[in-house]
């Protein structure tokens, strides 16, 4: 391809603005800023892309991707089912730029409590990576304390299903293989984005200025903070009571889940369901910094 020709072609590719979470790090609240923000967003030239949950219900995308137990073949088929998900119902103009956020795009928290800190991730963003047939423009990570993130993460486990062993997971989340320096790494050698947001959850960030910090080009478009907040985490009374029906082998509808949640949302009494002890959380805090500090050098990656 002669090199007009292949600057024209990178006029016409899709730009893909991505942020990938991660869980428990706000991911829903920035996909209601996307969702809130829909209109002033298409007026500036994106359109907008996140999965429907935790009640934004307009969401479309739905992107499955590969897990640990796939190979190659399956790795490949997901690849192009992802590819024509987001060229034919995402961004099917060719010259589409699109705000992506999907918090599972990195894996599942199921791994965590087999000290595996995200092990699909590299394949994973392989698959994205050939389906969105280029680099990205821009990727946003926002990343957490291990501590508090561990235990939002269990706690949001245990408003799912059964969890009898905290003591085990625990011992996991101490040993685990390793953490956000090395998906950082992955995300920036995979994807290969322009430009690689690295944002603290600690910071309390705003939606709309993590949005402009991913698509710098939105700093003049006014845009509205999420009217409220998504995913709010359970109390220890509503864990309780999922725990204790979880335990009888119940199996509950949304609705019945919905309700136990909001029965006990007012009731904060702590009941030490989920606590580390203060050397756990002095361990994962100095194994936290330490990442930090490593990501501040880390070439290609921009913490703010």
């Amino acid at each position: 391809m002669s090199e007009k020709n292949q600057q024209s072609a990178d006029l016409m590719a899709r730009q893909y603005f991505l942020h990938l979470g991660a869980h428990r790090t706000g991911s829903s609240s920035f996909q209601l800023c996307l969702h809130e923000n829909r209109a002033a967003l298409a007026d500036a030239g994106y359109g907008v892309a996140f999965p429907a949950r935790d009640g934004i219900r307009a969401g479309q995308l739905a992107l499955r991707l590969p897990q640990p137990r796939h190979g190659a073949e399956a790795e490949a088929r997901m690849a192009e089912a992802a590819r024509q998900h987001l060229t034919q119902d995402i961004a099917p103009a060719p010259d589409q730029k699109v705000l992506l956020s999907e918090e599972n795009i990195l894996g599942s928290m199921s791994h965590f409590q087999q000290a595996l800190f995200y092990p699909a991730c590299a394949k994973r963003l392989r698959a994205l990576r050939q389906a969105m047939e280029g680099p990205a423009a821009a990727v946003l990570l926002v990343v957490r304390d291990y501590g508090p993130f561990f235990r939002s993460c269990i706690r949001k486990r245990m408003e799912e299903t059964i969890v009898t062993d905290f003591e085990g997971a625990v011992s996991s989340y101490l040993a685990m293989d390793r953490g956000w320096l090395e998906v950082l790494r992955e995300v920036r050698d995979i994807l290969e984005p322009a430009k690689l947001i690295v944002a603290r959850h600690e910071a309390r960030p705003k939606r709309v200025d993590l949005l402009r910090e991913l698509a710098p080009d939105l700093a003049q478009v006014a845009l509205m903070q999420p009217s409220t907040s998504l995913n709010i985490s359970a109390t220890d009374r509503a864990l309780s009571a999922l725990q204790a029906r979880y335990a009888t082998g119940e199996k509950l509808s949304r609705k019945a889940w919905r309700a136990t949640l909001a029965e006990w949302r007012d009731d904060a009494t702590p009941l030490g369901l989920t606590e580390f002890t203060p050397r756990e959380l002095r361990a994962f805090s100095m194994r936290y910094e330490r990442d930090l500090s490593e990501i501040a050098k880390e070439p290609g990656l921009t913490l703010i």
